[in-house]
């Protein structure tokens, strides 16, 4: 069995394969990695780049990294708060716009009946779920997406996203779309 040869080190490596599919536009570790030892390959050696100055590029990245993990850590806060906010209003009367809550009352329903989203259902399991009342309401009621709804929140649900959204009367509404709570 042959082994990898790596492009950028040109080392065969037995652990580590390049990922094949679609490129990231993220620079991971073993990127940064692939990048400094080509730079010292490469690099002039009358005038060779200082310790300090790869020193500064890792800073650099460790430093990217973190905030990297802020963000993520930022967007999950973001999420529960989002979350919060909806259940906040169960049982409480609405203003809002109504959206296409087809996949999500799918989802939903597929929940209920099977304990999965819809896209993890077998075929049949989705047709069950394509017959229910509520699915083939929802299916009626897409051209009236946009269209204001005002009643009570009967219950919260997330969309295939992870944003929450609000039952109202059988219809569903966009969180951020509520302008009056009563």
């Amino acid at each position: 069995m042959a082994l990898p040869i790596d492009p950028v080190t040109g080392l065969q490596n037995s652990t580590y394969a390049p990922k094949k599919g679609a490129p990231s536009a993220d620079l991971g570790q073993v990127d940064f990695m692939k990048l400094i030892i080509a730079q010292m390959r490469n690099q002039n050696p009358l005038e060779p780049q200082k310790d300090s100055d790869f020193m500064a590029q890792m800073a650099q990245f460790e430093s990217l990294s973190q905030m990297k993990l802020v963000a993520q850590g930022m967007k999950v806060l973001q999420g529960v708060n989002e979350l919060s906010s909806a259940t906040a209003l169960l049982g409480k009367n609405v203003i809002g716009k109504q959206v296409d809550g087809l996949g999500t009352v799918r989802d939903m329903v597929a929940r209920e009946k099977f304990g999965a989203p819809f896209a993890k259902l077998s075929s049949a399991q989705r047709v069950d779920v394509a017959n229910d009342d509520r699915v083939k309401a929802a299916i009626a009621d897409a051209p009236n997406a946009g269209m204001e709804v005002n009643g009570r929140v009967d219950r919260v649900v997330m969309d295939d996203k992870g944003i929450p959204m609000l039952l109202v009367n059988g219809k569903v509404v966009d969180l951020f779309t509520v302008s009056e709570v009563r």
